[in-house]
């Protein structure tokens, strides 16, 4: 039996299965609902208080990134694997480039970044014409 994957997946890893699915489109007034949204999620997927803290925290700074940019509007995924928790927040917006103007902003962008980095195992941050892309995860347990 040949079990190599053949197609337009060939190469790409397999990702475990998920669990539980919870999705939601905002906007940057909308914050405060996906805070809410991320903490009841990682309770559901049985988050200590620690734990649960820093990925409310990491969620709520990814969703800032993605709609910090003007009147955007982004989307937002949370999930469960089997120990993991992972976000991806997509947005129609830009991340701002440092320049005389975008200074301030930009600093602000590089902050979240760090925050970000210091909450989860893994965060990814891209900016490009269709938008921003931020995908994150942590340990469940």
């Amino acid at each position: 039996m040949n079990t190599r994957m053949r197609g337009p997946n060939a190469g790409k890893p397999v990702l475990p299965v998920a669990r539980s699915l919870a999705e939601q489109t905002f906007r940057f007034a909308d914050i405060p609902a996906v805070r809410r949204a991320a903490a009841a999620f990682g309770a559901r997927a049985g988050m200590g208080m620690a734990k649960l803290s820093d990925f409310v925290q990491a969620v709520s700074e990814a969703a800032a990134c993605a709609v910090a940019q003007g009147p955007c509007t982004a989307r937002l995924r949370l999930w469960t694997t089997e120990n993991r928790a992972f976000c991806e927040v997509h947005g129609d917006g830009t991340l701002q480039a440092d320049g005389p103007r975008g200074a301030r902003q930009g600093d602000a962008e590089r902050l979240r970044r760090w925050l970000l980095r210091r909450l989860c195992d893994h965060v990814s941050v891209e900016s490009d014409p269709q938008g921003v892309h931020v995908l994150l995860s942590v340990a469940i347990g």
